[in-house]
């Protein structure tokens, strides 16, 4: 299905061990990119496929898939559809069975559109349909919060563009802190339990959602809809 030209890096390092421990118990992953890149795919038990390479790789991406990739100047987005190889040095995931037109995008001009708690979004790559994957733009002003403690129901890749800030993950008195900076990637699994956190930065983030359950509009887009607000 997919090649990649680079071996995978696991550190056995402290980190690495707590990040599988969150897998096992929560499923949030926490990688940065490396001189070799870590693949990190979805879990047998997920409605839908994806496969994310974090650090430098070539990406083969086989007709009936597409790859989003953080273009290798740090400020640009970029969809291809297979049969490609493409070069990634940040993040890229590939997406099984979507095949949308290439596209680019700058991802330096702001948000457009309103979330929660004085959170703002942008729609880098609008799902052309309900249900397609999506690619947004996340900023969290200083000393908020980016949702209610809450759950996704499908997958989401997160790539911190800019900024600071905090993943909170877990159930309760049983949660983790895991700070949050630029260059860092935080992959949640559905169901997830979590929220993101500033403090005195703001955050900027491009979170690929694997589905999307809605179009755009002003208080009706993908970042809002498919949010589940947990109960503690």
């Amino acid at each position: 299905m997919l090649a990649m030209h680079s071996a995978l890096h696991v550190s056995d390092d402290p980190p690495a061990v707590l990040d599988r421990d969150l897998v096992d118990t929560f499923g949030v992953r926490y990688a940065v990119p490396l001189a070799t890149a870590r693949v990190v795919e979805a879990q047998p038990t997920n409605l839908y496929h994806y496969r994310a390479y974090i650090g430098p790789a070539a990406v083969t991406v086989e007709r009936g898939d597409c790859v989003y990739l953080i273009g290798d100047d740090g400020e640009s987005a970029v969809l291809r559809r297979g049969p490609t190889t493409i070069p990634s040095r940040f993040l890229a995931t590939v997406i099984r069975g979507y095949m949308p037109e290439d596209k680019s995008t700058s991802i330096v001009q702001g948000t457009t559109l309103p979330y929660v708690n004085g959170c703002s979004t942008k729609q880098l790559f609008p799902p052309d349909r309900p249900g397609d994957p999506t690619l947004q733009l996340l900023y969290m002003p200083p000393h908020t919060t980016e949702q209610a403690h809450h759950v996704h129901s499908t997958a989401r890749v997160v790539y911190i563009l800019r900024g600071r800030g905090t993943s909170v993950v877990g159930i309760g008195a049983h949660t983790h802190h895991h700070p949050l900076v630029a260059g860092m990637v935080c992959i949640l699994e559905p169901m997830c339990p979590h929220h993101f956190e500033t403090g005195a930065e703001p955050l900027v983030c491009v979170p690929l959602h694997v589905f999307s359950s809605t179009g755009a509009r002003e208080l009706e887009h993908p970042m809002l809809h498919g949010t589940h607000i947990l109960e503690l």
